[in-house]
């Protein structure tokens, strides 16, 4: 199927951003972001680009249908252990990512915006079309699910806020040729602080510092095979703080997408520096001389590697 929309990707290492840009771009009649902010089901384990994980990419960009044979030149499809993965795909769409508790209380989860039956009826939809045409039924699962979405109305841009969707970025942009990504940095030390108080995330400094050094190392990984054209890199404290304006305006021109009142007003009143917790690391505890000296050596190993931290 001709996509009608264009998938964008907001992602970094967590904490850093993220979800900021979906609600502020949700404000624009053109874009459908929210409910939920993050849909998992893409890059989440045992996601859409798990299953078609290893599955040749055709040689033909923009293409959007194309017949793939169960026998490729490089690569046979395992069809038993396909039906497999489809049914942990299955399980982990209705179990886990349908609803789950929300951050502030409450649920949330797909439940928020979509509708089971459909869901559902999509599912089949790849059960059947997968054997024969593994990446495309994967990519229509995809962009019919979107369209399904409460909201969605004549979106012309989509905006999912998966922090993975950076790690994973080369991946959807082979799965999807027309997809934007919108790589948000944040201060690794303010990172780490908020992190450090998330039940997902590492739970002592020194070793938040290694895990936030690996986020960024397979950012750069991905994002680095990616089209100029493609990527965007935005500094949370430009967006929130130091350069407000011109950061505004630059990810509306990225997503060739014009100001409008609305996202405007919502960007004027609501975002800013207090909002975004800058400089909390310094009145972090947690935080000791041990610690800076361990971020210092880690940033400084990033820069060698020509991966700008801070």
């Amino acid at each position: 199927m001709t996509p009608e929309f264009r998938p964008v990707f907001s992602g970094g290492t967590g904490r850093s951003g993220t979800t900021l840009i979906g609600k502020i771009l949700s404000r624009h009649e053109s874009v459908l972001a929210g409910n939920p902010y993050e849909i998992k089901f893409l890059t989440g384990k045992d996601g859409l680009l798990d299953l078609v994980d290893g599955v040749p990419i055709p040689p033909t960009p923009g293409i959007i249908k194309i017949v793939h044979p169960v026998s490729h030149g490089r690569r046979i499809i395992n069809l038993a252990q396909s039906k497999r993965n489809i049914a942990e795909l299955e399980r982990r769409i209705l179990e886990d990512w349908w609803e789950r508790p929300g951050k502030r209380g409450g649920t949330a989860g797909l439940q928020q915006g979509f509708s089971l039956p459909i869901l559902n009826a999509e599912i089949e939809q790849l059960k059947l079309d997968y054997k024969r045409h593994p990446l495309c039924s994967s990519r229509n699962f995809f962009y019919r699910v979107v369209k399904s979405h409460k909201h969605f109305k004549n979106s012309k841009v989509y905006v999912d806020t998966t922090p993975t969707n950076i790690e994973r970025s080369h991946q959807i942009s082979e799965l999807f040729q027309n997809a934007l990504f919108i790589h948000m940095q944040r201060s690794g030390k303010d990172t780490i602080s908020s992190v450090l108080s998330e039940p997902w995330g590492p739970k002592k400094p020194l070793v938040a510092i290694d895990w936030w050094k690996r986020k960024l190392q397979s950012a750069n990984s991905a994002t680095r095979q990616l089209g100029h054209n493609q990527y965007l890199n935005i500094r949370l404290e430009d967006l929130v703080a130091e350069n407000r304006d011109e950061t505004y305006k630059e990810i509306l021109n990225f997503l060739e997408i014009s100001d409008q009142e609305q996202i405007n007003k919502y960007f004027t009143e609501e975002v800013d520096g207090n909002r975004a917790h800058i400089g909390r690391w310094r009145t972090d505890e947690r935080l000791d001389s041990e610690f800076h000296s361990k971020f210092d050596r880690a940033v400084s190993e990033l820069l060698d590697e020509g991966i700008a931290a801070y």
